[in-house]
């Protein structure tokens, strides 16, 4: 079944991101599904991209989900939510950068309980804590946050696991194309091996033209129109865009007649989907991402509830991984 192959391909990975289509899409639930399961047969550290600060979350007046811990558990807070914490536990590290809510502190659980998860808000940041989560444990889970993807990255994940549903929308079309194309993002293939080892370090704009790539000496793609003009011949073929690709960039590319835009990876692209299907243009990335699997929870924060059977079937048309109703799967393994 696809509960048994979605635990299968978790099973597999070091560090597991779960990305949520939008607030509400049942990441948490995503979360404590999957340490239920794994937690058995490996030690877990689990983190989440930085917190909004908030223990209520304001857009529904919900609150921010705490995530229940077993002994023996390394997971990240900061000071404001470690000081309110009911479960006993050993600190083993504290940053020395500061979050709005503190420094992030990587503890150990004593006992089992219920903590908050916060964690570094930064990519670069994450990717430091992860290394250290992973002396302490076996995997480590990264629960994500409100239509951030880039502590998804997959320079730091090796699986991720992508949580839609109702919160999104209540259309089910709706849901089913915006999940299709956040996983064709995550599909796309890498760039050829010389480029990826040219751009890997490269922090500012590139272009291939004549054979070679050029250093346009720019950090972001939003100052292209002026460099554009002045440096660029007929044949500039691919161009690296090391933040991020959004739409005003690609309509501003589309009428360069370049073949290839070439991204970090897929947690750079902020293009709607309908621009997308417009310019239909060819992006390959430096690292391609692995979805393993995707959960669909159809409880609206609205308290609607749509036919997950519906969503599920769609979707399965179209992906090729593991797509599971989370709570349906966790009423059934009770």
């Amino acid at each position: 079944s696809d509960f048994e192959k979605l635990i299968n391909e978790i099973l597999k990975r070091k560090v597991i991101a779960i990305i949520g289509l939008e607030k509400n899409t049942g990441k948490t639930e995503t979360l404590n599904f999957i340490v239920k399961h794994v937690s058995p047969q490996k030690r877990l550290a689990l983190t989440s991209i930085g917190t909004d600060g908030e223990e209520k979350d304001l857009v529904f007046g919900t609150f921010k989900p705490s995530v229940y811990v077993d002994y023996g558990f390394v997971y990240t807070t900061t000071e404001l939510f470690f000081k309110r914490k009911t479960v006993l536990s050993e600190i083993i590290h504290v940053s020395h950068q500061h979050t709005p809510t503190g420094r992030v502190i990587i503890a150990k659980a004593l006992e089992p309980g219920k903590v908050v998860l916060s964690g570094p808000p930064t990519a670069t940041w994450m990717e430091e804590t992860v290394r250290l989560l992973k002396e302490h444990s076996d995997m480590v889970i990264i629960d994500g946050a409100l239509s951030r993807f880039s502590q998804a990255t997959p320079f730091i994940a090796d699986g991720i696991v992508l949580a839609t549903g109702a919160a999104y929308s209540l259309d089910k079309r709706e849901i089913v194309k915006y999940t299709r194309y956040i996983y064709s993002l995550c599909q796309l293939s890498e760039a050829c091996m010389q480029d990826k080892e040219r751009l890997v370090t490269a922090n500012t704009v590139h272009v291939f033209q004549s054979g070679d790539w050029k250093d346009l000496g720019i950090e972001s793609a939003l100052q292209l129109s002026k460099v554009f003009e002045i440096s660029l011949g007929e044949d500039t073929t691919k161009i690296y865009i090391p933040g991020a690709l959004t739409d005003n960039v690609l309509r501003f590319l589309s009428t360069k007649g370049i073949d290839e835009i070439i991204v970090r990876d897929f947690t750079k692209i902020f293009v709607s989907y309908e621009s997308y299907m417009k310019y239909k243009p060819t992006i390959r990335v430096l690292k391609g991402a692995n979805i393993i699997g995707i959960t669909v929870n159809p409880f609206s924060p609205t308290g609607y509830v749509l036919n997950s059977h519906e969503i599920i079937e769609e979707l399965k048309k179209h992906v090729d991984a593991p797509v599971i109703d989370v709570k349906l799967e966790t009423v059934k393994n009770i």
